[in-house]
């Protein structure tokens, strides 16, 4: 009996230990959230008034938001995620529009704006990734629309909704938390068009 115990000590062992290697599997899902902030670009457009362009003004914006995803399982040295991200920016731009002999400028307040993206691309070193972003997101605006000769106003909002797309990239500064850096464009029916330079920071679950 006291030679047998010994055998089956020595045989459980590496069952014993497959849980902990279990939870190291690095290719495991990850939940994570985080917050952003950065700049932002937006194109000045008649939005939907008559004439042309004559003059515009495109002031760059702050932007911010937060965000949260879940990191995929992978091929070796792969980085795949998906996300969802809700911000606010203080992007405004303005237009002067002329049809005939009539002036009318357009001014634009960025507001809420959301998105949903994959994330796809490289890992080659240990806690970073390089990648690049798809998806689909909007934003809403205040229109203010004024007559150059009289100054009668009237608003309106919008939602400037478009396919996205970019490129990013993230580290990992511990176990559990990591910062990145983004670039992200809207296509919003060839008009308006935000362009996005963010930096953001996460923890990971």
């Amino acid at each position: 009996m006291k030679t047998i115990a010994p055998i089956i000590a020595f045989a459980a062992a590496p069952l014993a230990a497959v849980p902990a290697q279990a939870q190291s599997i690095p290719f495991v899902p990850d939940i994570y959230m985080g917050l952003e902030a950065g700049t932002g670009e937006r194109s000045a457009s008649r939005f939907g008034e008559p004439g042309d362009i004559v003059a515009s003004d495109e002031s760059n914006g702050v932007d911010y938001g937060a965000f949260v995803g879940v990191e995929l399982p992978a091929f070796p040295l792969g980085y795949m995620a998906v996300e969802a991200n809700v911000g606010d920016s203080t992007g405004e731009t303005t237009a002067l529009v002329r049809d005939g002999a009539t002036d009318r400028e357009v001014t634009t307040q960025a507001r809420f704006n959301w998105s949903a993206t994959a994330r796809l691309g490289l890992a080659p070193l240990p806690g970073f990734a390089a990648y690049g972003i798809a998806g689909y997101g909007g934003e809403q605006i205040d229109i203010t629309v004024t007559d150059v000769a009289t100054g009668t106003q009237f608003e309106r909002d919008d939602s400037m909704d478009g396919i996205i797309y970019g490129l990013g990239a993230r580290y990992m500064v511990g176990t559990d938390v990591g910062i990145r850096a983004e670039y992200r464009h809207r296509e919003a029916s060839g008009a308006y068009d935000p362009e996005q330079f963010m930096i953001g920071a996460f923890v990971s679950f």
